[in-house]
């Protein structure tokens, strides 16, 4: 699966997308709950499980990319 992001461009990984294509899939599938689908991303592989109870649990590695820190110009003006 790929994710284009307006403003963004292509992202390496979107956990809503992966879990709106594994529901599709495995409603196209007539796959029953419980099922593990794989999507790949360019992030990397993710495991959605669509649970008997209606949940959709996502697994997958997790990076940190980015780092920083912010100051809230609000609170400088008081």
């Amino acid at each position: 699966m790929r994710v284009h992001e307006r403003g963004s461009g292509e992202t390496r990984s979107c956990g809503t997308g992966a879990c709106a294509v594994m529901v599709a899939s495995a409603v196209a599938d007539d796959a029953g709950r419980g099922t593990t689908y794989r999507v790949d991303v360019p992030g990397g592989a993710l495991d959605v499980t669509w649970t008997d109870d209606d949940r959709l649990l996502l697994t997958g590695p997790a990076v940190l990319v980015a780092r920083g820190t912010m100051t809230n110009p609000l609170a400088a003006a008081r």
